[in-house]
């Protein structure tokens, strides 16, 4: 189903969303050096929110890993780390249109 999101992932998290039928385009790690690059793309604004769930240790991905989340928290980019905070957080999106949220303020929830 299209929800009007565009999605943007590394090559290994792209393959895996588009086996799963969900395109992304092509961002390329921190340390590659080359565009288009996730640094740039959050650095640019391109980026309204970040998921970043490493899946291994490996030194390279861990410090890419990194970089992202960092650059993702100066920026004050809302970032999830947690595999199960990003599952549900989808099932909500997908639950509920856009149009059904409704700006309130923290006072109209405690």
């Amino acid at each position: 189903e299209k929800m009007g999101f565009e999605f943007y992932a590394t090559k290994g998290t792209a393959e895996f969303m588009a086996a799963n039928g969900i395109e992304a385009e092509v961002l390329n790690w921190p340390l590659e050096n080359k565009e288009p690059n996730a640094l740039s793309y959050i650095s640019d604004g391109k980026i309204d929110l970040v998921i970043n769930i490493p899946k291994d240790i490996e030194k390279e991905e861990l410090d890419n890993d990194y970089l992202i989340r960092r650059k993702a928290v100066d920026l004050n980019i809302p970032l999830i780390t947690n595999l199960q905070l990003a599952k549900r957080f989808v099932e909500a999106i997908h639950k509920t249109s856009l149009e059904a949220l409704k700006i309130k303020s923290w006072r109209e929830y405690v």
